[in-house]
Formats: C-alpha cells, sequence, structure tokens
C-alpha cells in the first residue's frame, strides 16, 4: 500500500519495538517498513528498548510512568492499581510531541498501563486508535481484587473504543466480539521479512545425526508451569536417551530456582530470530512447544497464540505441542492436522507415548516438518500481515475505496 493512504502513526505502549522476541519483536516486524518520516515511538519508562535494536532512523521517546522498583515489591499490586486508575491522566507529558509530530492515528498493544494512557490521548486529541491484542489483559493484570470488576470496564471501553481492533487469533476474536458487540480482525503473528528462503527450502534434517534425538525450546519461560513442562519432557528424554536444549533469558539463579539443572539439559541464552533459526535446523531434531495446564492460566491460553510458532514453523523440523484442549495451539494444529504431534493430556505417559512415536519414526517426523513448513506460510508469511495490517489503519479515505 502506498505511503499516501498510511497515516502519521504515533506508538505509544509498555511493549519496546525491537528487534528480540514476543510481542517486541512483532511490533519490530509490523513497523518494520513503515515510512520513517511518519513514525514515532513512545515507550513508558518501566521496559524500554535496547538501542542496538530499535527500528534504524526512527524517533523514539520515553515518558514516565511509575517506578520499576515498587512494581517488584510486596506493593505490586497496590502499585499496579494505583498506575492503572492514574494511567489515562498521564496523556498529559505527550502534548508537547502532539504538538510537533502531528500524528494522524495511535497505535497500542494492550499490555502494562501504557495502552490506556494511548486510548486517552487518541480520545483527547479525536484521533483514531489502533489496538493490538496479544495477551488477555484482564486475567493478568496484578490489582486488588475490589478493582477486577473496573479493569475489565477499562478494557471494554477501549476494546470498543479502538477503530480498529487486531486480536492475534481468532479464539480471541471470537470471545471478545460476544463479550463487547464489535468486531475485531485476526492478525497471526507475523514472520520477519528476511526468511522467506528458509519459507521455501526442502526439509532435509529429519534423521539422527547421532545416536541421540534433540528436542528444543526457545522463547521465555515466565511461569512455573512452562518449567514443569520443560523438565517433564526431559526426564522421559532421559529415559530414552536423548536430551533437551533451551535458549531463553534466564539468569544460572533462575535456571537453579526452575529445576532446570538436569544432565540432559543444555541452557543458552536468547539469540536473534534469524540466527536461532538457523541454529536450531542445524543442531536440534524436534521443536517443543508447551502449554500451560494451570486453570489460572486459562483465559490466556484459550485466547492468545504462541508467537514461536511464527519462526518453529519456517525452520524444517517437526513440532511436538504439549497443551489442554481448549488452547490455541492445540486447536490451531487440530485444525491443521498433520503439522504437529499433539498431546492434550496432561498425563506423563500420554506425552511419553508421542515422544518415542517421534523417536522412533523418522518418516513420520519428515511428514511433520514438510507440513509445518507448508502451513506456516500460510498463517505466518510477513507479506500477508503487512497487508493486513495496513489495510487495518489506512486512512479513512482509502477504506472507503476499498
Amino acid at each position: 500500500m502506498e505511503d499516501k493512504y498510511l497515516p502519521r502513526l504515533l506508538y505509544i505502549g509498555d511493549v519496546p519495538v525491537e528487534s528480540t522476541v514476543a510481542g517486541s519483536a512483532l511490533l519490530y516486524r509490523l513497523l518494520q517498513e513503515y515510512s520513517r518520516d511518519n513514525l514515532c515511538i513512545v515507550e513508558g519508562n518501566i521496559v524500554t528498548s535496547d538501542v542496538q535494536k530499535r527500528l534504524p532512523d526512527v524517533t523514539y521517546r520515553t515518558f514516565s510512568v511509575g517506578y520499576k522498583r515498587l512494581l517488584s515489591s510486596r506493593l505490586v499490586f497496590l502499585y499496579t492499581s494505583y498506575l492503572v486508575l492514574t494511567a489515562r491522566w498521564r496523556f498529559n507529558q505527550l502534548t508537547n510531541l502532539i504538538n510537533d509530530f502531528q500524528p494522524e492515528a495511535i497505535i497500542t498493544v494492550a499490555h502494562g498501563l501504557s495502552w490506556i494512557t494511548a486510548a486517552a490521548t487518541a480520545k483527547k486529541h479525536n484521533l483514531p486508535l489502533h489496538l493490538i491484542v496479544h495477551d488477555e489483559w484482564t486475567s493478568y493484570t496484578a490489582v486488588v481484587s475490589p478493582l477486577k470488576n473496573t479493569i475489565k470496564k477499562i478494557f471494554g471501553d477501549i476494546y470498543s473504543q479502538a477503530n480498529s481492533r487486531l486480536c492475534v487469533s481468532p479464539y480471541m476474536n471470537e470471545f471478545y466480539e460476544k463479550q463487547y458487540g464489535v468486531k475485531g480482525t485476526v492478525l497471526y503473528p507475523s514472520r520477519a521479512k528476511d526468511i522467506s528462503v528458509l519459507e521455501q527450502q526442502v526439509v532435509c534434517k529429519t534423521n539422527k545425526k547421532s545416536n541421540s534425538l534433540v528436542f528444543a525450546y526457545a522463547g521465555s519461560i515466565n511461569s512455573n508451569a512452562y518449567a514443569d513442562s520443560l523438565v517433564s519432557l526431559a526426564k522421559i528424554l532421559h529415559t530414552t536417551g536423548d536430551r533437551l536444549v533451551i535458549y531463553s533469558p534466564l539468569s544460572l539463579e533462575s535456571i537453579e530456582k526452575l529445576g532446570l539443572i538436569q544432565t540432559n539439559i543444555s541452557t543458552h541464552s536468547l539469540i536473534s530470530s534469524e540466527k536461532l533459526i538457523y541454529t536450531l535446523r542445524e543442531e536440534t531434531d524436534v521443536l517443543f512447544v508447551p502449554m500451560s495446564f494451570d486453570q489460572q492460566d486459562r483465559p490466556n491460553m484459550e485466547m492468545s497464540f504462541p508467537s514461536k510458532l511464527t519462526d518453529y514453523t519456517a525452520i524444517g523440523l517437526p513440532l511436538l505441542i504439549w497443551g489442554p484442549t481448549y488452547c490455541s495451539a492445540v486447536r490451531w494444529a487440530k485444525a491443521n492436522f498433520g503439522v504437529a504431534e499433539v498431546v492434550d493430556s496432561q498425563e506423563l505417559a500420554v506425552l511419553a507415548d508421542s515422544v518415542k512415536k517421534l523417536t522412533e519414526n523418522s518418516e513420520y517426523r519428515f511428514k511433520l516438518a514438510t507440513n509445518s513448513l507448508k502451513i506456516g506460510f500460510d498463517y505466518f508469511s510477513h507479506s500477508k500481515a503487512i497487508q493486513q495490517f495496513y489495510q487495518s489503519i489506512a486512512k479513512k479515505e482509502r477504506n472507503s475505496l476499498c
């Protein structure tokens, strides 16, 4: 789409826009080709982007949200509650920026606190608001109990206010449409634009390099449920003589605390997406996608979508997905039969049977890997995501012509 149809876009949010992982990488990819003159990034001060990993030649600014130290203290519920209730008034900090940049639209991600400020800024200046939703914000925001209904109302009001609502999965889109009576658009996570060669490669690595297979997990481990899944897999692999390799931003203390120090587990720091794809392709055999069985995580498991599948499906290796029947990854895999070996039972014996099936049948691994490449391209190609994104945020006059 031509630049003249795209607005001068102001991002305000707590998700750093940088080429790393998860939500940050997804934002980076969506905005990677946007006109530098028509884009400005404003991040809250709680978590800011790495200067070396930012979008080149794009203006970045920071505004004050609160004190990070208090969000990691015993006062987290009280302090977060205060920040939620005062978030909309922080738009006053952005007045000069609005006057200087003259945005034609505001985009944000429903994460943390600054997205509330973004919505208030859009309303104050009568600007279109484009809302990206990757996670179920109301279920994991740490506020005091009396505010639980308040944050649901805040989310519902802003979701309804938005000119476009970009949901990470069809399950999320359907739920919110029933809940709030307004339609959204499904925008799956996208791959980086520079991995198109891998998308077309013939699968060539599904046989054992040695006497054992290497299972791999790459991504954040932000709950005990994910750590327990990795430990459980490692125990099963120990009995089969196979190994697990983990790429995650973990300190040695966290690795010990999560129980990930095992004889057949090796841990590494996260590396760039491009390098990770090549490393996993060359050094591992099966890619692991765990989802939480904990009931407290259910809302997010049902509606969010694991962004790691965008890169996993570009590698050309078989996938092993382990999660409850209601989670998005399992539902997606079952809707695309043959894209992964799926385990929807929490029983370790069932997981062990699937591991055995994968380790003993190279032809089956080959079929899964082939399907993963094809189906992943259909769902997560960069060009398809960008086209959908641009169409959603295009100026009103452009949309009226479509």
